[in-house]
């Protein structure tokens, strides 16, 4: 079977108890999502002027990485993506255009997820997909906020911070709150709880 098979078939399985769980997740994301704001707002001037603005960045990408981590199917992380960026775009200043920061960062995340099948969800997985979100998120800004008008140095500083803050609040984090999470026994339902040797 190849991976579109195993894709197709994945997306079947989906139960109505996995998008229960991504819904209530993503909205707690949204949330705290708003929280960060606060955080990156009081950072960001400190942090501006050496194009290390991005290293706060990072958690945003939180919701493309954890909630697929825990449900392992196709679509979720764009689902939990979309959603707390949308909880987030009621509470915050972005308004609307934090849906399509949700997007943008979904699919960078989902293609990684594809790419491994769905089958592999271990740390250097987890990591991966939180530098491409971080990646997808940052050519958005790229256009949104006219970086070309940077130097080049300039953009890579920004990259490469929001890859790493990513990699650390998005896909370390992730994988943490997950070995916690089913350790508490919440989870015993997901497959997450069910395939801890990968």
């Amino acid at each position: 079977m190849n991976i579109y098979s195993r894709t197709v078939t994945a997306l079947k399985s989906i139960t109505i108890f996995e998008i229960v769980l991504t819904l209530v997740l993503a909205v707690a994301l949204g949330v705290a999502f708003w929280g960060w704001t606060f955080i990156y707002d009081l950072a960001k001037p400190f942090l501006k002027l050496s194009g290390l603005s991005y290293l706060v960045a990072g958690f945003w990408i939180l919701a493309s990485v954890l909630v697929p981590h825990i449900v392992r199917k196709p679509g979720i992380a764009l689902l939990a993506s979309i959603m707390a960026a949308f909880v987030e775009s009621l509470l915050t200043h972005w308004g609307l255009m934090s849906v399509v920061w949700g997007i943008v960062q979904g699919l960078g995340a989902e293609i990684i997820f594809f790419i491994f099948a769905y089958r592999k969800w271990n740390l250097f997985v987890l990591m991966l997909a939180a530098a491409l979100s971080s990646v997808f998120s940052y050519t958005l800004d790229y256009f949104l906020y006219d970086y070309k008008s940077l130097s080049m140095n300039f953009n890579l500083i920004q990259i490469s911070t929001f890859i790493l803050s990513s990699i650390l609040f998005a896909g370390v984090l992730s994988f943490l709150l997950g070995k916690r999470l089913v350790r508490l026994g919440i989870l015993d339902q997901f497959l997450i709880a069910k395939d801890q040797h990968v």
